[in-house]
């Protein structure tokens, strides 16, 4: 242990005792998602500021007293969940946060990223690890239309996009943020997932980015595509694919632009961030070497166990359904409000 951090024990089950448990778990087993059915609902289609005729599609739950007056009372808050790498804004751990955030009196937005869920279809070359700009643009399109009180909340990929944000020079609107699951340093974490012990969840999004290309989601000139299909790494996706569509020199260039890690320093927006050491998808390395000490700003947890965005506990009277992150999460921002 390097000092810098304390690690917390979440108790999970004895069923849930494992990374990859942890991780998949509720993959397999979604919470079910009453967001369209259960509670108000609407959709937002937002045209993106650069040149690429791209669209991002947003889910919108308002808050619950807006329809229902004995409801708990609106907090005046507005919580954005971005989901992570492959996700949606229909994945597990965002349905499940965004309802229990519903019933504590948040106004809901879930972002789906360019080319993800809903939004399959709307833009051309997708997301990548630092589309900073669409959070501006999704932070001022909430700010103008819904509240000027704004929380955001980032998950996996997402999360290192939001740390790269505020670490950013540019106007910030939201009050405060928290970062789940984080990578951090996108060269390390290609390396991890690179490794003989990531190859189940290499091949899962590899498949998924293959599968865009093949159905048109994602356009591409015909010599990057073949690049896409024949790509058996995340680093030779990352270096022939992502890299040029989106104006990189290579993977290195990349991943050194937009890892989080070269950001954090200069954030000055209050913020939680959360790993768990082991997280099978995201070594704890690059999270213990940081000296979260010199950020103020930010709150470090790391847990014992989790796996990567699952952080499932034992349930108990404090938390009786066992969603440990969801607790955590409401609890940290409750205490801010």
């Amino acid at each position: 242990m390097d000092g810098n951090t304390e690690v917390t024990n979440l108790h999970p089950p004895k069923f849930l005792n494992n990374s990859h448990v942890q991780t998949i778990f509720t993959t397999i087993f979604p919470p079910k998602n009453n967001l369209k059915t259960k509670y108000e609902s609407d959709v937002f289609v937002l045209k993106t500021k650069d040149d690429s005729g791209d669209y991002i599609w947003l889910d919108h739950n308002p808050p619950l007293s807006k329809s229902d007056k004995k409801a708990v009372p609106f907090n005046g808050y507005y919580l954005i969940l971005f989901h992570g790498m492959e996700g949606s804004s229909d994945s597990h751990y965002i349905v499940s946060l965004a309802e229990a955030a519903l019933l504590e009196g948040y106004g809901i937005i879930r972002v789906n990223q360019r080319g993800c869920g809903r939004g399959e279809g709307l833009s051309k070359k997708g997301y990548n690890a630092g589309k900073t700009d669409d959070v501006a643009q999704i932070e001022s399109y909430v700010y103008n239309n819904f509240s000027k009180k704004i929380i955001l909340c980032g998950f996996s990929l997402s999360a290192n996009i939001l740390l790269k944000y505020f670490g950013e020079k540019r106007t910030i609107r939201s009050k405060f943020f928290a970062a789940v699951s984080p990578p951090l340093d996108l060269k390390r974490a290609c390396e991890h997932i690179d490794s003989p012990s990531g190859i189940f969840y290499r091949k899962v999004f590899l498949d998924s980015f293959k599968n865009k290309f093949r159905k048109g989601v994602l356009v591409a000139p015909e010599h990057i595509r073949e690049h896409a299909y024949n790509a058996n790494t995340m680093f030779d996706f990352d270096d022939m694919v992502t890299a040029p569509l989106f104006g990189y020199k290579g993977a290195l260039d990349y991943y050194k632009q937009n890892s989080s890690i070269h950001y954090i320093h200069k954030i000055k927006t209050t913020g939680l961030v959360i790993h768990a050491m082991d997280d099978p998808l995201i070594p704890p390395d690059t999270f213990r070497s940081i000296n979260w000490k010199k950020i103020p700003t930010l709150t470090p947890i790391l847990t014992e166990s989790g796996g990567h965005v699952g952080f499932i506990t034992r349930k108990t009277e404090e938390i009786p359904d066992g969603k440990w992150l969801n607790f955590i999460l409401l609890r940290f921002f409750k205490k801010l409000l």
